[in-house]
Parts: C-alpha cells; sequence; structure tokens
C-alpha cells in the first residue's frame, strides 16, 4: 500500500458500465491499482465511487485500458447526467440484420455463392465485434461473464462452419442487449427523477425590506441570507419564514401531494414548491446540509447496498458461470469419447448451452427490484437506509412503539372548554391565553393555539398581559384588562377561598384523575372563569395502523413509554395495543427491545430518532418518525417515516415483503427457464438463435417484472 497520501474518495461517471457483467470487470481491474483502497458501485447512476490514495488519473487510466471512458464528478446535488440508453447496441443490430438478410437472399437465389458467406460473416464481424472485445477482456481478467459465454458460442459457431446461425445469434444478441438496456433505463431513469427536483437557484434580498435582489446558485446561499420565494417556485435551502403565509407541496420530502400551510415561523425545505403567496424566509443551512441534499444521500447509499437476498444471488452467480463453462466442455467431449455421437455435433450442442446459461437474467434479478422498491418506498415519504432494512422489514413480527410524538402527537392541544357561566366560553380561553402569552410551558402553547384557532388570542388593547408571575407548583397569574387572572390547578384556587362547590360542578374528581386529560383553571380571586381540559391526542390514523400490522400477521404489538402508568394505559387502550409497559428509562427500553428481539426475531422499534437511540439502534429496524425536520433522525435510523403518519409503517413492511417475493419470482423464473433450455441443449432440440432468445426473454422478464414495484404501492402479496 502507498504511504504518506492522503486518502481521497473520488466519484466516476462509466457510460459503459450497463449491467453487473462491467462491475466486475471494473472491479477486477481497479483491486489491482495499489493505492485502491475501496469501491462502491452505484450501478444504476453508473457511478463508482473510489477510496483511494495517489492520483485520480491512474484509476481513469485503468478504466480507459479495458475500453470504459470515465469522467469525475464532484458532489453537487445537479440533476445526475444519466443519458438515455446509447444506440450502440441499436446500431449494430440494424448493421448486422441488413447484412444478414443479403446473405440469406443471395443464398437463396444464388445457392452456393461466395457472396452469401462473405455477408454472414460480416455480419458476425458487425453484431460481434463489440462482444468480442468485451468477451476477450473478461476471460484475461478473469471475471466470466455474458460477453465471454458469448464469444465462446459465436467463435465456436463460425468455426464449425455455421455461419448463417452465428450471424442470427449476433443479431439478436445485439437486439438484446438493446432491449436490456432501455428496460434498466427506466429503471435509471425513476431514480433519476427524486434528483430532478434538487434546487438550482435561488432568489436572494439583501439591504432589507426593500432592498436589490439577486439570483444565485441554490450551492452559494448562506445562513442568515433573506430568501424570497415567489409562487410556483423551489424552496432553494432549508429556511424560517419570517413573513408572507402559502401553502407548500412537501410531496418530495414526505409523499403525501395535499399542499401544507405555512406562516410565519414555519419551516421550509429545499425542493419543496411554493403554492400561492409570497414568502420572505431567513436561511438556516447551506443546501449540501439540507433535507433534501440529506435523502438524495441516503438513496445513493441504500442503492449502493445489498439486500441478503441480493447477496446471496451474486456469490451463486459467481459459482454459477464457470460451473457452467465446466459442464459445456463435459458435454462437448464426454459423450462422444464415450461413442455416443460425434464431436461436432456435442460441441454445437455445447455452444447453446454456454449462449442460454448466460448468468445475466439470474444477477438483475435483484439488483432491479431492490431499486425499485428503495425508490417506491422514497417516492412514498419512507426513507430506507438501504435494501437489508427493507428485507428485515418484510420479515418483522413484532412492533415496539414509544408512546409521546410517536402514538401521540408529542403536544397538548384543547379538548373541552367549561365556563362557569353558559356561552362564554371563548372568554374563558381569551383570559388564559393572554395570561399565557409569555409562557413557554406546553400547557400555555396549547392554550395560545386554542386562542389563535377562535380568534380571540389578544383581541384587543389592554387584553396583553402584563405583570406576569408564577406561582410554583400551582399556576401563573397576570394582570388582564385591569384584573389579576390566575391559569392553575385546583390546589391554587382552593387555597384562593374558590367555591368547592362550582369547583367540583366544573372539574369532577374522576376526571383530575388517572386518565391522559390535563386540567387547568382559569379564574380571578372574585371567582372561576372556567375550565380548560387538555390531552396529548392520539394519533387519527393510530389505531388503523396497529389493526395494519397485525392483519399483516404482525402478531405482538407493545407500547415502551416512560410515562406514568394510567397515561399510557389510557392511550393504549385507544390505539387498539393490549400490552403497555410505562415508567420505562432508556436503559429499561433497551432491555425490553433485547427481550423482544430474544422471542421474535426480527422486532421494529418505533421512535423520535432522539430520544429513543438506543432502544432505535438495538433492534432489527429502527423507525423514526417525522424525519422531515429532523437531521439526526436521517441520519441514525434505519428507516426513515418523512411524515408524522404511522400508515406508512404497515406500507413499508408490506413493500419490504414484495421486493423479497419479487426477488424469490424472478430467481425462480431465471432458474427454471434456464433449466429447461439447458435440458433442451443436451438433448438437442434447442439451436443457438433460440438460446439467445430465450436468454434474452428470461432478462427481459426479470427487469419488467422488477420494475411494477415503481407503479404498485406496497400491498401484501
Amino acid at each position: 500500500m502507498e504511504t504518506g497520501k492522503k486518502i481521497r474518495n473520488s466519484r466516476v461517471f462509466v457510460p459503459a458500465m450497463d449491467c453487473p457483467d462491467e462491475e466486475k470487470e471494473i472491479r477486477s481491474a481497479l483491486s489491482r491499482i495499489p493505492g485502491v483502497e475501496e469501491l462502491s458501485f452505484r450501478l444504476f447512476s453508473r457511478q463508482v465511487e473510489v477510496r483511494h490514495r495517489g492520483d485520480l488519473e491512474e484509476i481513469l487510466a485503468a478504466l480507459r485500458s479495458i475500453g470504459m471512458e470515465g469522467h469525475p464528478i464532484d458532489n453537487s446535488l445537479r440533476k445526475a447526467g444519466i443519458p438515455e440508453a446509447s444506440r450502440e447496441y441499436l446500431n449494430a443490430f440494424f448493421l448486422s440484420a441488413a447484412l444478414l438478410l443479403a446473405g440469406a437472399v443471395l443464398s437463396i437465389y444464388s445457392p452456393g455463392s461466395a457472396w452469401s458467406t462473405d455477408f454472414f460473416i460480416a455480419a458476425v464481424v458487425a453484431g460481434g465485434l463489440r462482444v468480442a472485445v468485451r468477451g476477450v477482456r473478461e476471460i484475461r481478467n478473469r471475471s466470466l461473464g455474458m460477453n465471454a459465454l458469448m464469444t465462446i458460442s459465436i467463435s465456436g459457431a463460425a468455426a464449425m462452419g455455421d455461419l448463417a446461425e452465428a450471424g442470427v445469434v449476433v443479431t439478436l444478441f445485439a437486439l438484446a442487449g438493446h432491449l436490456e438496456a432501455r428496460s434498466l433505463d427506466r429503471a435509471r431513469k425513476a431514480t433519476n427523477d427524486l434528483f430532478a427536483f434538487s434546487p438550482e437557484t435561488a432568489v436572494l434580498r439583501e439591504g432589507g425590506a426593500e432592498g436589490r435582489e439577486r439570483t444565485v446558485a441554490a450551492e452559494e446561499v448562506r445562513p442568515g441570507d433573506t430568501l424570497v420565494i415567489r409562487p410556483g417556485e423551489r424552496v432553494p435551502v432549508d429556511a424560517v419564514v419570517f413573513k408572507g403565509s402559502s401553502d407548500l407541496n412537501e410531496a418530495l420530502l414526505t409523499g403525501e401531494s395535499i399542499p401544507v400551510d405555512k406562516t410565519e415561523g414555519d419551516s421550509l425545505y429545499a425542493g419543496t414548491v411554493n403554492g400561492r403567496g409570497l414568502l420572505l424566509a431567513k436561511a438556516e443551512r447551506p443546501l449540501s446540509e439540507s433535507a433534501c441534499a440529506r435523502i438524495l444521500r441516503r438513496v445513493e447509499e441504500a442503492q449502493a447496498r445489498k439486500a441478503p437476498i441480493q447477496a446471496f444471488m451474486d456469490r451463486f452467480a459467481a459459482v454459477y458461470t464457470p460451473s457452467v463453462l465446466v459442464a459445456a466442455i463435459l458435454v462437448a467431449t464426454l459423450p462422444p469419447s464415450l461413442g455416443y455421437g460425434d464431436f461436432s455435433a456435442w460441441a454445437y450442442r455445447a455452444l447453446v448451452l454456454l449462449v442460454i446459461a448466460c448468468p445475466c437474467a439470474i444477477v438483475l434479478a435483484a439488483p432491479v427490484v431492490t431499486v425499485a422498491a428503495l425508490t417506491r418506498a422514497t417516492r412514498e415519504g419512507i426513507l430506507v437506509k438501504g435494501a437489508s432494512h427493507l428485507e428485515a422489514l418484510g420479515k418483522v413480527r413484532a412492533v415496539a412503539f414509544d408512546k409521546t410524538g410517536t402514538l401521540t402527537r408529542g403536544k397538548l392541544k384543547i379538548t373541552r372548554v367549561r365556563p362557569a357561566e353558559e356561552g362564554r366560553e371563548d372568554e374563558v380561553v381569551r383570559l388564559a391565553g393572554a395570561v399565557e402569552a409569555g409562557s413557554s410551558h406546553p400547557a400555555a402553547e396549547a392554550i395560545r393555539h386554542e386562542a389563535r384557532r377562535r380568534g380571540v388570542a389578544l383581541a384587543a388593547r389592554g387584553t396583553l398581559a402584563r405583570t406576569f408571575e408564577s406561582i410554583v407548583g400551582r399556576g401563573v397569574s397576570a394582570e388582564v384588562d385591569g384584573r389579576r387572572v390566575f391559569v392553575g390547578n385546583r390546589r391554587l384556587f382552593e387555597e384562593m377561598g374558590a367555591e368547592l362547590s362550582v369547583l367540583g360542578a366544573l372539574l369532577p374528581p374522576e376526571e383530575e384523575v388517572g386518565g391522559f386529560r390535563i386540567v387547568s383553571i382559569v379564574g380571578t380571586s372574585e371567582g372561576i372563569a372556567g375550565v380548560l381540559e387538555m390531552a396529548d391526542e392520539l394519533r387519527d390514523e393510530a389505531p388503523s395502523a396497529i389493526r395494519a400490522l397485525r392483519a399483516m400477521g404482525v402478531g405482538h404489538v407493545v407500547m415502551l413509554t416512560g410515562d406514568r402508568l394510567p397515561v399510557a394505559r389510557a392511550t393504549g387502550a385507544e390505539a387498539g395495543i393490549e400490552e403497555v409497559l410505562a415508567g420505562l428509562l432508556p436503559e429499561d427500553k433497551l432491555d425490553k427491545v433485547r427481550e423482544l428481539v430474544k422471542a421474535h426475531g426480527v422486532v421494529a422499534m418505533v421512535g423520535d430518532g432522539v430520544n429513543d437511540a438506543p432502544a432505535l439502534a438495538l433492534s432489527s429496524v429502527g423507525i423514526a418518525m417525522g424525519a422531515a425536520g429532523s437531521p439526526a433522525a436521517i441520519e441514525t435510523a434505519d428507516v426513515a417515516l418523512m411524515t408524522e403518519d404511522l400508515r406508512k409503517i404497515p406500507a413499508a413492511v408490506a413493500l419490504g415483503r414484495r421486493m423479497v417475493s419479487v426477488i424469490r419470482q424472478n430467481l425462480a423464473a431465471s432458474l427454471v427457464i434456464k433449466m429447461l433450455f439447458l435440458g433442451m441443449a443436451v438433448a438437442g432440440y434447442a439451436t443457438l438463435w433460440m438460446a439467445v432468445a430465450a436468454d434474452m426473454g428470461t432478462t427481459l422478464l426479470v427487469i419488467g417484472n422488477g420494475l411494477r414495484l415503481l407503479r404498485n404501492p406496497g400491498t401484501p402479496e
């Protein structure tokens, strides 16, 4: 290994890297360079990431030596430059087909003519030269693939004098190469569409509200810059609104097409689309650190990681190809040496066997499916770190939920207003909102939100809370409209001498104890104005999500929470969760997840991605909720739900199951078809052109089957 040179991570775009055969060839060539430490392939964006010491030129030269041009690219978030399928295969098909047709016509109308033979030879050269060059390189690099097997087969057929059939084979093979490249481009385009949302420019306002505006590249925006975001424009970087209101389409992050209302103080995310209003916002972080950038990086990394089933198939293909080559040699030599027929007949059967045994369909059976599934998940607002995690999701048999912020919304909300006098609900909320105007307590935030919703927040001059005072353990008070108003608990008002009968009527004991309600009493020294009930509401979709998990066979669902047992039981009952464990510290949650894994095998833990980090890490699959605004969740969780929608969890489980199911379908179809034609080849019932057609059909079948995941939502098989 070279020492003293800085380690670099370089990304190289290789247009010729169309399928796993080229990946094997590139890996073989680059692995021989002393300074190369690690290679990571992104087949569907035709990129190789190289961790190396020394000059990048040495790597580019190695690529050129195997006939593949490499182009260094930076880590810009621009639209990925993935070209359409090359016309090289199509041009080879048209040329070889024309020459083959000319040779066939001459052989019919002028039997025995040397011209027909010349045309067949020209057809073989036109369609097979590119294949032969790659095949020789594969043999030389000991990375046997489709091109090597086809080169041997075509050369053998030509040597045996079957020039017409050799011409048919190379013509069909060129057509197969074109169709395969076009089919793979559909998968590439689906992935590329994700990157198309990356913003390119930003409009900055300099010098205050009336300052001049200038347009810059999105990468040039820095935290604190003032952004002008007009209707229909993309948000260039993550930012916070300080003036204006609008509705934004956040489907890029959340998978939800329904616009989200934004007003002053709300967060905006890069790549989302502004609706009808003009927004002024302060940039929070550069584009390279935005939620959009983190998602795109995680998508690329996920596609480079292989699921266990895919890794198994790669190992199988590595053994399969040499085994078939040995079998072909035995088929060509063993029967004639034992006196069963002549050598030429068995040699032809061996050549047919080599063609039908091309491993392309087997090798592509998994990666097309995993890329399609990961792309589908990202579109749905489910960010998965790799196909292995999606595969694990499909095997989940138990799910543990955190309570606060996961099953519940994590924010208190006014659920009921009980005025002392009929028809005075708004007045109770107005007084409480004025007192709580300066408080940061979660209950205060809920009260202020209700006051704004009712349109009574700070409604008139004098409503502003002036002399705010905190009464430890009891509540708060302030002067509102010239009188002191109190917002607090029962103890506070009992000490103030409130009438117990009035208090009892507004606040029955059974509602103050044990449930998951929080109560604030509002009043003055003269009497009680009313009572506000608050609760951390269960998410609307929680019961249906848990029912869906159980319907899919996820038999064990448990809630793990640090909250009090009565609160936890009430929430669990409403959600439909029978097993509730309350009062847990982080280490207690960790122990329970460890027990679940031991008892059920594959366990998913759903939490907020920060407070539940240890339990998320220990579980088979850690799922973080509402990760669009949480950089930590995107970076650490195995699966990050970009929106706070629990229904995404059964959808992700279903997608994981479908991914594994489709991979198995592809593998079964590939092996069955190939075994059938292998038997026909050995028995002498299959020809070379039939073998090419069967191999082409199988490859297109597995690609098309995998691409179904792009258009169908994740539903159980």
